[in-house]
């Protein structure tokens, strides 16, 4: 029986293998058009234009330059980059938008934290359809969040103009397998009636506990002598929230990140 939209998105799981099939072309153009059909800014004449869709996609087919962006963004830790058949891309673009508007009669004039804040909105809209789509063609899908972490090697790689910036990239392939679909939080815990509700701390513990479990099962499944688990031990790591914000998301690690978002800002001239 089809799955329906809902069980497409609530099935949902990011894709570490995949098989080496090609994706063909007229699948894939479905995977596009549905990250083109996705709501956006500025769309207010009677809802029909789609607004000025401030974004590109670059297609990467090739393997050899998969490998290539595995090396350069993820030191070739990202074996599905190579595996899966397809990368999407997924670029703010205000230098099409401002060439548009200068060869109409309008102002070229899209730039800056304010414009980049919209555009960004279309950009993840767009790649979230593709996500969806690709799953109900029965493709598997794995974002890799490394892309903006590399202005100094993505904008030559890909040549691109000035006010073009990478912000979202999309591995696209038939999954070899689908790993367990991972906890979400409870809705309680996101979803406020008519104003915010703080939880008690009882409560918000409680709203975790599905996670911590999974992370618990992922740790104790990690052989004796591996090197990852060497490392967590050694750090005296023994929860998710000290995973997360100790060993992963470090506030060395954001202060890292926020160099590199300005940095990408200024190498690409969108301030």
């Amino acid at each position: 029986m089809d799955k329906s939209c809902l069980d497409v998105i609530l099935d949902r799981r990011s894709i570490l293998k995949f098989k080496e099939d090609n994706v063909p072309s007229d699948v894939l153009d479905k995977v596009l058009q549905a990250a083109l059909r996705a709501s956006g800014p500025g769309g207010t004449l009677k809802g029909g234009y789609r607004g000025s869709q401030p974004f590109s996609i670059i297609v990467v087919r090739d393997r050899a330059r998969r490998a290539q962006l595995n090396e350069l963004l993820c030191e070739g830790r990202r074996p599905c980059m190579e595996q899966a058949p397809v990368a999407l891309v997924f670029c703010v673009d205000t230098h099409r938008m401002n060439r548009w508007c200068a060869l109409g009669g309008g102002a070229p004039h899209f730039k800056g934290i304010g414009v980049l804040w919209v555009a960004l909105r279309a950009v993840y809209t767009a790649a979230q359809n593709a996500v969806i789509a690709a799953e109900s063609l029965g493709l598997g899908s794995q974002y890799i969040q490394e892309i903006v972490w590399q202005p100094y090697t993505t904008l030559g790689f890909f040549q691109l103009p000035p006010q073009v910036l990478p912000v979202a990239m999309l591995m696209i392939g038939y999954p070899e397998e689908r790993p367990p679909l991972a906890p979400a939080l409870p809705l309680e815990a996101v979803v406020h009636r008519e104003v915010y509700r703080e939880p008690a701390d009882e409560e918000l513990v409680e709203y975790f506990a599905g996670k911590e479990k999974y992370f618990q099962d992922w740790f104790s499944s990690l052989p004796e002598d591996s090197k990852l688990r060497r490392h967590i031990e050694s750090k005296e790591v023994t929860t998710l929230a000290q995973w997360v914000a100790l060993l992963t998301y470090t506030e060395s690690f954001y202060k890292w990140r926020d160099d590199m978002v300005r940095t990408n800002l200024h190498l690409s001239e969108l301030e």
